[in-house]
């Protein structure tokens, strides 16, 4: 048995009221944040049925979770709408922060957040919000749209494209994206803020997270990692000449692109290049020995209607900050994705995530996990 199915037998036992006869019900995924308890605003205006679902996420001592249930509890009271607390934390542990340094370990640097939104949001949350709430839809307060014409569904950049976040939500299926709504997509941040600042919601001014809910506030990465994993020591090549510039105590504290907090000097900026986990060896070079001309992914999700046989132009991003750029895309067996970018990028990092949009940067296509 999934530990999805064992939540849904254990939350099943609570009364749940049937859905309103003349609405549709939504479940949001309420962090707390002003993002989600706005979504669940507006779509009480738009005349749903709203109840309001929050993932437990942490035992104790985290941020979202010691605050985030207790600012969605308090918007939920002010819209007067129900608000279900899941017990998720076993899965949450074993699937995402037990992962996280087992990547470091594998000189992979994860990208939790995107995990969660598979596992947690749109796994355990989606599943409990139409099996056990009874819930047509579930929603949240990314910055996305979803285009509907039909029965079909794409998926499309934000209409803000300083908050898009697309890029995270590359892992939902076709299935899924029928079954979502993102009312968030059409905003602006000010915008939201102002609709929940006149509204008084509880939320309206909690600040916007920024880092790892699962990391304690003011402690580095780094630091972290080191309470999971030893010091492995090794040498800092340069990556050209193979020269030893200094050495380390461990690969899992240095990631592709990396320039600050080698503890090595040199007459020209270095950076991170290679990191092989096995021999213990970190490379070190100038900017111009980050760049690569392509990459593969490995599972990979397709979110278009049909996947082409053949190769086809696209564009790639490889970071959530960084732009999509002009790409020639090919499936491969195995669901991996080839990609060969028109230029060279920098810092292609495994680990992270790979997303495809098409020729007009609009709709995202697909992705997967950078190799």
């Amino acid at each position: 048995m999934d530990i999805c199915t064992t939540v849904l037998e254990k939350e099943a036992t609570q009364p749940i009221a049937a859905p309103k006869a003349d609405k549709t019900r939504v479940a949001v995924a309420m962090s707390g944040g002003v993002d989600s308890s706005t979504t669940a605003l507006l779509l009480q205006q738009a005349g749903y049925d709203v109840i309001g679902v929050t993932g437990w996420l942490i035992k104790s001592g985290s941020r979202c979770c010691d605050t985030g249930m207790i600012d969605a509890a308090k918007v939920c009271e002010q819209l007067d709408i129900p608000h279900h607390a899941v017990d998720l934390r076993e899965m949450f542990k074993s699937q995402i922060v037990d992962q996280f340094p087992q990547s470091y370990a594998r000189a992979q640097t994860p990208l939790p957040c995107s995990v969660c939104n598979t596992l947690i949001k749109w796994g355990a949350l989606f599943n409990y919000s139409q099996r056990i709430l009874q819930a047509k839809y579930i929603a949240t307060g990314h910055y996305a749209r979803i285009i509907r014409t039909g029965e079909d569904v794409q998926l499309a950049r934000a209409a803000d494209p300083t908050k898009d976040q697309s890029y995270v939500l590359w892992g939902l299926t076709r299935e899924q994206l029928k079954g979502t709504l993102l009312p968030l997509g059409d905003y602006r941040k000010d915008e939201i803020r102002s609709i929940a600042d006149k509204q008084k919601l509880a939320s309206a001014h909690r600040p916007d997270s920024q880092d790892l809910c699962f990391i304690p506030q003011g402690v580095t990465t780094q630091q972290y990692l080191s309470n999971f994993l030893p010091e492995t020591p090794g040498p800092i090549m340069h990556s050209l000449t193979g020269q030893v510039l200094g050495h380390h105590k461990g690969t899992h504290n240095f990631t592709i692109g990396q320039r600050k907090g080698m503890g090595i000097s040199s007459s020209e900026p270095l950076y991170v290049t290679h990191i092989d986990p096995d021999t213990r060896v970190v490379y070190a070079g100038p900017k111009s020995a980050l760049l690569r001309r392509d990459l593969k992914a490995h599972s990979a999700n397709w979110i278009m209607t049909e996947i082409p046989a053949q190769s086809f132009l696209a564009r790639a991003k490889v970071r959530y900050n960084s732009p999509a750029v002009p790409a020639i895309v090919t499936s491969l067996p195995d669901n991996k994705i080839h990609v060969e970018f028109e230029e060279a990028q920098s810092a292609i990092t495994p680990g992270q995530v790979l997303a495809i949009y098409d020729t007009s940067d609009t709709l995202l296509l697909g992705g997967g996990w950078i190799e």
